[in-house]
Order: structure tokens, then C-alpha cells, then sequence
């Protein structure tokens, strides 16, 4: 695998949704509107509501998140009260990654998730709809080595932004999260010093493992994500050899992904959800006092990590959220990081041959499209 992976690169005022600004038993909606990938016919019983009437269907919903930057929106949406003044019944269903989380939607534990990268892998399944671009991570997901290591001290590679070079780099072994950003900057990063993915070995294990026995000296390098990457930032003994952002040539953009048969079956339902879910990443967006003291909390007594004041200001430096001014004029192709990084997989042989088809079906903007439609609506209804 000789190629590199880039990203392609191509105003109302925020209103709050009625059913997640305030408490409404019927927040107003548009008629819905197709996508391309959704099945024709579609949410039939959910189109007849009224014009300017979003028609809740009032299931229990189960939707997977995990307590770090990916999923933040997810929980802050719910300790807003964000789903219930929608009049929707949300259960959040806490896993550790994105893996996990997928295993759950496959086994149909959980109809939703505020997923990352990892996504990509049951969209060929064409079980799933990706339905919402959603965290945006600038920074933070990069791969290190000791500073004092052969590879650090051999200063970058020629014209490009990585340490190394191809006699320090084979042979070395790459510690972290396998099937996702994690392995694919440790074989891009290799490509990127002319090297094969099979000149170099990557063990899979959990990020805090990996982490953990980076830091005891075990592995060469490790590709991690944040809080591990700001900490390690932060140590001069380790320096960073790659990210993620420089070698795909553009951010890692998480994913919101649902079944198939329950978002054609209630539509509504599903922008509904997400409305809630954009409302809660606006404000974190535009407020980093108000972000910070809920993370901090949130991923203490949810998630167990203990955060500095330093590792979440770097947090909030490498991780935005979508604005409702930047989802209406977005600067980034929808589900852009489930190309790039289904090509990729794809190539490595993680995922069949012959998937990209499926993925690119399953790329569903019609309910960001009907969330959207509503909002105009609304403000135009607005006295």
C-alpha cells in the first residue's frame, strides 16, 4: 500500500428546537424529507403529521456513548433535560470504545450510538444508517515516541512532518487501539517514511493499557488519543512522531450512527434526537467554562479518569463540536472520515473488498437535512 489518504476539502442565528428549548409535548417539524439513501417510502406513518409537526412515535430509545471528547454531546444533551423537553425517551448505554459499541448495535443491545472512526465497520453491513457528523478532533489523536529513541533523534524526514526514517522505523513496534485512527497513523506514518504496513508490527490493546505499557517501556511508539495524548505532550520525554490530522490531511470526525429499519420507520424520531444532540454541541462549543467544569465532572464520576485543569484546556483546544452556524455551512464533506478511513481499511484487509459501495449508501444526511428544514421553519414562525 504505496497511498496516502487525504481528506477531500471542499446563516440563520441558532434557534433552540421547540422540543429542546422548551418543554412542548408536540415540538413543530417539517414534512419529512428523503435522502438519497433512505429506502423510498420510508417513515410513512411518521409523514402523514401535520406540516410544521414533528409526529414522535414515543419508543424507548437505547443509545451507546462513551464517557471521553466522543460522546461528550451525547451526555450533556441529557443533563440539559435536552431529550425529555423534546418529549423523547432516551436511555443512554455506556460502553468503553467504539468497538465495543459496535458489538452492541450488532447484537441490537442499543439502536444508536454516538460513535467514533470505528463506525465504518458496520456500515458494510447495511444494517446502519450514519446519520450525523458530529465531534470534530483537530489535535490530540497522534502517535509518540521517547525523545531520546533513535527515531526522535534522527529529526524529520525529509520534506515532511515526521520523525524518523526508514532504517529507525522497521522493525518497530506500535502500541494501541487496532482497527481505527490508532492503527491507521501507525501505517501511514510508516508509508509516509516509505515503509510497508508489514515493515513495522502494531499490538492491539485498550488505550489505557497502551498508555500504560508505554510508559513502563514496553513498545516503541504508541498511537493514542486524548487524555494520553495531552499527557504525554506535556512530558519531554516523549515526543510526538505523527498525528492523525497531517497524515489524512484533515480532522478525524466522529459519527451518530442508527439502525436502519428503526430510523426509516420513525424518521422523526431520529432528527428529534439529533436536534438535541447539535443543540448540546453548540453550546459546548461556545462556551469553554461551561465545557470544562461539565467534562471534568462527567468523566471523573462516569468514566472514572481524572482530568487536570491542563489536560482538558488542551482537550478543548484539539476537540470542537459542530455549531448550528457551521452545520448549515459545513466545511468538511459529510462522512468524510468514513471514506478515508474505509478506503484505508478496506486496502488493509480489515474490511471486505468491494464495501465502499455500501458505506457510501449508507451515508444518510436526510435527517440533518429535516432537523434543518424545521429549524427554518421555526424561526420563520417565530413572532
Amino acid at each position: 500500500m504505496k497511498k496516502r489518504y487525504y481528506v477531500w476539502m471542499a446563516g440563520m442565528a441558532a434557534v433552540l428546537l421547540a422540543g429542546c428549548g422548551q418543554k412542548q409535548e408536540a415540538p413543530a417539524a417539517p414534512a419529512q424529507t428523503q435522502g438519497e439513501a433512505q429506502k423510498e417510502g420510508a417513515g410513512e406513518e411518521q409523514a402523514e403529521a401535520k406540516a410544521g409537526e414533528l409526529n414522535l412515535s414515543g419508543r424507548h430509545w437505547k443509545i451507546g456513548g462513551q464517557v471521553r471528547q466522543t460522546s461528550l454531546y451525547l451526555y450533556y444533551a441529557r443533563d440539559l433535560g435536552l431529550f425529555e423537553e423534546a418529549g423523547l425517551d432516551v436511555e443512554i448505554v455506556t460502553l468503553a470504545n467504539g468497538p465495543a459499541l459496535n458489538e452492541a448495535l450488532n447484537a441490537g443491545e442499543i439502536e444508536a450510538a454516538a460513535n467514533g472512526m470505528a463506525a465504518v465497520y458496520v456500515l458494510p453491513t447495511e444494517n446502519f444508517y450514519y446519520a450525523g457528523d458530529t465531534t470534530i478532533n483537530f489535535g490530540g489523536q497522534a502517535m509518540y515516541g521517547r525523545t531520546d529513541s533513535d527515531t526522535v533523534k534522527a529529526g524529520l524526514y525529509k520534506d515532511t512532518k515526521y520523525y524518523g526514517s526508514p532504517e529507525t522505523v522497521a522493525g518497530a513496534n506500535v502500541l494501541g487501539l487496532g482497527a481505527g485512527p490508532q492503527q491507521f497513523i501507525a501505517y501511514a506514518y510508516a508509508e509516509a517514511l516509505g515503509l510497508d504496513s508489514e515493515e513495522i508490527e502494531f499490538t492491539a490493546m485498550d488505550h489505557a493499557q497502551a498508555y500504560e505499557a508505554f510508559i513502563t517501556g514496553q513498545g516503541d511508539f504508541v498511537a493514542t488519543t486524548p487524555p494520553y495524548s495531552n499527557v504525554l505532550e506535556s512530558d519531554p520525554a516523549y515526543t510526538m512522531v505523527a498525528d492523525y490530522i497531517d497524515l489524512a490531511g484533515g480532522p478525524l470526525i466522529d459519527s451518530f450512527i442508527v439502525n436502519r429499519d428503526l430510523a426509516d420507520e420513525y424518521p422523526d424520531d431520529v432528527a428529534a434526537i439529533l436536534n438535541c444532540c447539535y443543540e448540546a454541541m453548540d453550546r459546548l462549543a461556545k462556551d469553554d467554562d461551561a465545557r470544562s467544569e461539565y467534562a471534568l465532572d462527567l468523566y471523573k464520576n462516569e468514566g472514572g479518569t481524572t482530568y487536570s485543569d491542563e489536560d482538558m484546556a488542551s482537550e478543548i483546544k484539539n476537540v470542537t463540536f459542530w455549531t448550528w452556524e457551521s452545520l448549515e455551512n459545513p466545511e468538511y464533506p459529510f462522512g468524510n472520515t468514513m471514506m478515508v478511513m474505509g478506503e484505508f481499511l478496506m486496502e488493509q484487509g480489515l474490511i471486505e473488498e468491494g464495501s465502499m459501495p455500501q458505506i457510501e449508501e449508507a451515508l444518510n444526511h436526510s435527517f440533518v437535512d429535516r432537523l434543518l428544514q424545521y429549524r427554518s421553519e421555526a424561526a420563520a414562525n417565530t413572532p
